[in-house]
């Protein structure tokens, strides 16, 4: 899944000696599904699908929250590229759920070798 980068797979590397040492969490991806039959304005039926993958949180330093960016409760939801199940790409919107606890991504940003995610995630509490 990731991007060898200099003929070396970085990310798999990260998976295979990281990825054992930190948390189980659940990567859940939600499709705006299709419309119910003769009810073309009930909406959609959306579908999610979660994702087993590692992970960890690391707080948010607090002198950067401005409650409109950065808000009281945010996170730094780390997961490891190549441990995501079914090669899937973490992306705004998806929800991560660690140490019980479940974050909204609000905002991602990967590095080259597509080997950490950086997910700025919010709970809903």
């Amino acid at each position: 899944m990731g991007n060898p980068l200099f003929g070396v797979d970085i990310s798999g590397l990260i998976n295979a000696n990281v990825g054992p040492g930190v948390n189980d969490a659940t990567l859940t991806k939600v499709s705006p599904g299709t419309r119910t039959p003769g009810q073309l304005t009930g909406g959609t039926n959306p579908t999610s699908t979660s994702y087993d993958c590692k992970a960890f949180v690391d707080p948010i330093d607090r002198s950067r929250i401005d409650g409109t960016l950065v808000k009281d409760g945010d996170a730094l939801v780390q997961i490891v590229g190549d441990s995501v199940a079914a090669g899937q790409v973490p992306a705004v919107g998806d929800t991560v759920t660690i140490l019980s606890r479940t974050y909204e991504i609000v905002a991602i940003e990967v590095d080259p070798a597509l080997a950490l995610y950086s997910c700025q995630g919010r709970t809903s509490d």
